[in-house]
């Protein structure tokens, strides 16, 4: 299995609540990167270094999911390992969401999931066995109005392929 993947960092955005969006994000692409050879904390280093920021949240979104029903917080080891296994079963890309302002995100989520009585916004109690998946899910993410890209020269081998 190539250990390189591509994690999209949205940052210096904001979380925003009711629905749960990231409002106005700096995107980043990062490439060709052997995140499977860092452990948690390297990681975490390596992000607040790239974003430069030393006090922040990290979250990642599992792929084909709405902010809502996929975003998924890294605190540990174990979140670590989960979060690298999804990049990988998404054929090696997964997005990234940094918070800056420490928000409560998660609880956020919880209190939108409890007002709309449902989980992946289904509120049908019918149990349709032969219901199948469409392609054609909504995800919540902001419209990029311009991509910015920049080209690093010089920088630590760690650092990979960057774009901004």
């Amino acid at each position: 299995m190539d250990s390189n993947f591509t994690i999209e960092v949205n940052h210096t955005g904001s979380f925003v609540p009711k629905p749960i969006v990231y409002f106005n994000p700096v995107k980043m692409v990062v490439s060709n990167v052997d995140f499977r050879s860092m452990s948690f904390m390297e990681f975490i280093s390596y992000v607040k270094n790239l974003v430069n920021d030393g006090r922040i949240n990290v979250y990642y979104c599992l792929p084909q999911r709405s902010l809502r029903d996929g975003l998924r917080v890294l605190e540990d080891e174990n979140d670590y390992v989960r979060f690298l296994d999804a990049g990988y079963e998404n054929g090696g890309m997964i997005n990234l969401y940094i918070d800056h302002s420490q928000y409560p995100v998660m609880e956020w989520i919880e209190e939108e999931i409890a007002e709309d009585g449902s989980i992946d916004g289904n509120t049908d109690d019918d149990d349709d066995v032969d219901s199948k998946l469409s392609d054609d899910d909504f995800v919540e993410h902001e419209p990029d109005d311009e991509v910015i890209r920049v080209s690093i020269i010089n920088c630590a081998p760690a650092l990979g392929n960057v774009r901004i």
